[in-house]
């Protein structure tokens, strides 16, 4: 106990305000010895420690004043650098949240929002997030019930839901829980994964019925043939069993086509675009010629692109001969257009024409607008899928106009590239 009570007094006495406070005593002291002693030495050297006492006092006093200084400008500066680093680390967060494919919430326990990243913002349309209702800002029910599940289970949530707002598409939606009371909220668009799946099913079912039926047919006609020695059904059945035949060597050589286009990277080289459409338009005149129609072309008289001139015969075969069979009068008009980086081909036609519900849909695989007629026609369905990718494949862009009964135009734009003859 003495040690510390000794160490106690020694930093009393050592204080520089007791030293200041005792500094005063002494000076009012030798003032009054001063006053009622004149001469008297004792008064002097009292006034003499005062002044010491009071100048040590101020000194310690400034000393301290120094290091309060120097202790808060370090801690001012340690304030501020973590400031800096907390904003620093909010930065590369939000920049982590906004690079994401996918949209981010992050809502109380309620379901009202308190951050959204950009995606989330795109997704929905919605300039001002924050502080508005989950369901006020997606319009889906569902989504606000996924957060309030999680909330009550304790549980990540998940759910494929379709959202209407601001336009139709579907989404892969999770809900989960956060330290305190906030839960996270992320929904991954999937429209496109859903179509592609939509559209491998269609076409395992149209390869499976169109390779069926004319597989039908044959065995048909072979078994009746079979049965009896007759000269007439054979005379009757032998043409359409070689047709069927040919039908399935189209649908699978068309396959083919469309593997390659799909699969194989386009090797290109100089290719007049023009000498192959007008070698295409005299290949089929006589087929317009039977069903009354004209074929006019329109454009320069040679262009050069770069580009895989095998394909590019196979595009001019499947526009022109499609507007052929879909076309019962009038005409077809082949158009070229120059343009600084691109050439534009339309190919147009009076017929028929697609209605507008169809037009979305008319470049998948074995999709048709009236199957019957297709099939009357010996189309396969897949000649436009064909041209959507190879025009695709060469950086170039497919695009249709159409109404019913007005006719279609099928336009296509490829790059000029840089082929060596101008």
């Amino acid at each position: 106990m003495m040690p510390e009570r000794f160490d106690f007094m020694r930093r009393l006495w050592t204080s520089p305000f007791l030293v200041a406070i005792s500094s005063a005593g002494l000076m009012i002291l030798a003032g009054f010895l001063f006053v009622f002693g004149p001469g008297n030495l004792s008064g002097r050297w009292i006034a003499v420690a005062a002044v010491s006492m009071a100048l040590v006092a101020a000194l310690r006093i400034r000393a301290l004043e120094r290091s309060a200084e120097t202790d808060q400008g370090r801690l001012t500066s340690q304030l501020a650098t973590l400031v800096e680093q907390n904003d620093r680390y909010r930065s590369t967060v939000d920049a982590l949240a906004d690079g994401l494919d996918v949209a981010l919430f992050v809502c109380d326990s309620k379901a009202n929002i308190e951050y959204a990243n950009r995606r989330a913002i795109a997704f929905f349309q919605a300039e001002s997030c924050r502080g508005k209702s989950l369901l006020a800002v997606s319009l889906n029910p569902e989504l606000e019930q996924l957060v309030k599940s999680a909330v009550i289970n304790e549980l990540p949530q998940s759910a494929e839901l379709s959202f209407r707002h601001p336009v139709e598409r579907i989404g892969q939606a999770k809900a989960w829980r956060a330290p305190g009371d906030q839960v996270f909220v992320s929904v991954y668009e999937i429209t496109e994964l859903r179509r592609l799946e939509r559209i491998r099913q269609d076409f395992v079912a149209n390869v499976s019925h169109e390779m069926r039926t004319p597989m039908t047919v044959i065995r048909n006609m072979a078994e009746t043939m079979l049965d009896g020695d007759d000269a007439v059904l054979r005379d009757k059945y032998l043409p359409k069993i070689i047709s069927e035949v040919d039908r399935l060597s189209t649908i699978s050589q068309d396959l083919l086509i469309l593997s390659a286009a799909e699969s194989n990277p386009v090797r290109k080289q100089d290719c007049d675009i023009v000498d192959v459409l007008t070698n295409v338009i005299w290949q089929l005149t006589p087929k317009a010629a039977d069903k009354g129609l004209k074929i006019g072309y329109r454009g320069p008289e040679a262009f050069m692109i770069e580009a895989n001139p095998a394909q590019m015969i196979q595009v001019a075969l499947n526009l022109i001969d499609n507007a052929i069979n879909y076309t019962s009068e009038g005409h077809i008009s082949i158009n070229v257009k120059e343009n600084p980086e691109t050439i534009e081909i339309s190919v147009q036609d009076t017929g028929m024409g697609i209605p507008s519900e169809h037009l979305p849909r008319i470049f998948e695989r074995f999709y048709r607008v009236d199957k019957a007629r297709s099939r009357a026609s010996g189309g396969t369905g897949l000649g436009l899928s064909i041209v959507k990718h190879i025009i695709e494949a060469h950086g170039g862009k497919l695009s249709v106009q159409s109404a019913q009964n007005e006719g279609s135009t099928f336009i296509v734009v490829l790059p000029i590239g840089h082929p060596s003859v101008s």
